[in-house]
């Protein structure tokens, strides 16, 4: 059966005194509303993954 998706992926820091996104990129930082953007999915059924992305030390660095 054909399925339609509705998706948002956000990158950023997580400010939640202020319930926000901040992304920083070459052009600029951007902000967004997390609770705006999570009132769009209310009272439907959701998965959520939310990940944090770090560097992994080389063996020169663990040296």
């Amino acid at each position: 059966m054909a399925k339609k998706v509705h998706s948002v992926s956000l990158k950023g820091i997580l400010d939640m005194n202020n319930v926000e996104i901040h992304e920083i990129t070459k052009d600029g930082e951007f902000v967004y509303d997390l609770k705006k953007i999570l009132h769009e999915f209310h009272d439907k059924q959701v998965s959520l993954v939310i990940k944090e992305e770090n560097e992994l030390p080389t063996k020169d660095m663990e040296e």
